[in-house]
């Protein structure tokens, strides 16, 4: 009666760990849906092991695992479908080439980033570099990595914000709020001393429309100062129906001594009830951000940075 239960997966061959090449066998016992930093030739995956010697003293070398049943692995597959690599210079992603061996590269320097993004929807995570040139680099991971991504975005924000000596003036009293997601995110933000600002906030839960004049709730924004650095913490849908889930959060980190223009949308036909949409703009790239309330002191601060209003 439990003869189905024990067949072989389809895509998997027949194999013994007595058979199987030690070094595979390491690969394939510490396969997992998480990420896993490279540490050594032996680590790194066959397909990507070429550019092993000119990635090894990155700061950050991590393996990204394919989307594949567990019981569909086995020692010696091709278990990883991308590595990327972080250094002072900047992001280099691989990403493997189906049906065929061998990767395609990708190299962004850091002063060509205007944003880094993280997304969560629960167990589905992406982190995003948003490029100046308009397009981006994503790297889609499981959520259980969620610790080693937030080093990697940290890492990230160190090397492509720009410091500069502007002084928030009178944006320097926070915006108060009570929401306890927007609060956690905030105290999350906050770990280890960093100073966070709150500046604008739209709290979750209001009725609104959607761009159909569909009856909707607000599902929040949250935007935050640190020096020349805004954090921008939404739900990456600005709507939803009122009594369905949603889980998906998105923090989005860029400097503001990058940000060359923007303009302030307001909603169609002005009608109430409806977004407006402000948008950031860094050489090619725009970056919108849907309000349901007139984000003042985010103006403000621009205008007083010397940012053309379009």
């Amino acid at each position: 009666m439990f003869g189905r239960f024990g067949r072989r997966s389809p895509l998997r061959p027949a194999w013994n760990r007595a058979d199987a090449d030690p070094e595979d066998l390491r690969e394939y016992d510490a396969f997992g849906p998480w990420l896993l930093p490279v540490r050594s030739a032996a680590e790194m995956p066959r397909r990507f092991r070429p550019a092993y010697a000119e990635l090894k003293d990155a700061d950050h070398l991590i393996k990204v695992p394919r989307s594949i049943e567990r019981r569909d692995a086995y020692p010696g597959a091709d278990l990883y479908g991308a590595v990327f690599a972080l250094d002072t210079d900047g992001f280099t992603l691989l990403t493997a080439v189906d049906e065929v061996e061998g990767f395609v590269g990708r190299q962004v320097a850091w002063d060509e980033v205007a944003a880094v993004r993280a997304v969560t929807n629960l167990l589905h995570s992406d982190f995003v570099l948003l490029l100046k040139e308009g397009d981006a680099l994503t790297v889609t991971y499981n959520s259980v990595s969620a610790d080693l991504m937030t080093r990697v975005v940290a890492f990230v924000r160190q090397h492509f914000v720009e410091p500069d000596d502007f002084a928030p003036g009178a944006v320097n009293d926070p915006e108060e709020f009570e929401d306890f997601f927007f609060n956690a995110v905030l105290a999350e933000e906050r770990h280890g001393g960093q100073f966070m600002l709150p500046i604008h906030f739209e709290a979750p839960g209001k009725s609104c429309r959607n761009a159909r004049n569909r009856r909707r709730v607000t599902t929040g924004l949250l935007i935050l100062l640190s020096g020349s650095e805004l954090v921008i913490v939404d739900r990456d849908a600005p709507t939803r129906r009122r009594f369905f889930a949603h889980y998906i959060y998105r923090k989005t980190y860029l400097g503001l001594t990058s940000v060359r223009a923007f303009r302030l949308q307001p909603p169609p036909d002005a009608m109430p009830g409806r977004f407006m949409m402000l948008e950031l703009i860094i050489e090619q790239q725009r970056l919108g951000i849907a309000c349901f309330k007139t984000p003042d002191r985010l103006i403000d601060l621009l205008r007083r940075r010397g940012v053309a209003r379009l």
